[in-house]
């Protein structure tokens, strides 16, 4: 008898092979991505002017976003970064105020996290850049596997604000990324060919 592998698996099978992917990324090309999508970043923030930004600092081969944070700083826009949050039952994500010449110190996963600022409430942010390890162009997202941000979104997810843009690289894309019912859907994705907007 054929069994089909659970979400959960195919989720596992295709993580491993795009962090393999993603790590495999030579220097030189590496900064020329990241370039262009700090540039994409820069270009839609002196468009739509927004007033808060979440964002995250690169780990395990993320698009480094420092030069885009950096000069939306200059700019006065108010910055937020995820911080873990333990608790009873499962761990969470808060989003805290952050400007790059505040401290960070590590968290357990070794991620540099804010300190002594306060967390900002999700409703009261314009953009979420979030990290992925795969994306499609209806806005699936595959993250880590800890589903931090799907929970932190989900009191939302049927609304605009805060939109959801997720921040990869193309060789990230696949034609669909498993899907199961707390997967919050991305509004739109950028990596070094552009912006665009998730096919609904």
């Amino acid at each position: 008898m054929h069994i089909e592998p659970s979400q959960k698996t195919l989720k596992t099978r295709l993580r491993k092979e795009l962090r393999q992917k993603r790590a495999a990324i030579d220097a030189v090309q590496r900064r020329r991505c990241d370039a262009l999508i700090n540039q994409t970043l820069e270009q839609y923030a002196n468009k739509e002017l927004p007033r808060t930004v979440a964002a995250y600092l690169a780990f395990d081969g993320e698009p480094d976003l420092l030069p885009a944070l950096i000069s939306l700083a200059r700019q006065g826009v108010k910055l937020a970064l995820p911080v873990i949050q333990d608790s009873a039952g499962k761990a969470f994500i808060t989003l805290r105020e952050w400007s790059p010449d505040r401290e960070l110190a590590p968290n357990r996963y070794g991620i540099a996290e804010p300190e002594g600022t306060q967390d900002i409430p999700v409703t009261d942010i314009d953009l979420v850049l979030v990290p992925l390890v795969g994306w499609d162009r209806t806005g699936g997202r595959l993250g880590m596997g800890a589903s931090f941000y799907d929970r932190l979104f989900q009191p939302l997810a049927a609304l605009e604000k805060p939109m959801r843009i997720g921040v990869g690289y193309e060789l990230q894309r696949v034609p669909g990324v498993p899907r199961e019912p707390w997967d919050i859907r991305l509004h739109g994705i950028v990596t070094e060919n552009g912006w665009f907007t998730c096919e609904k």
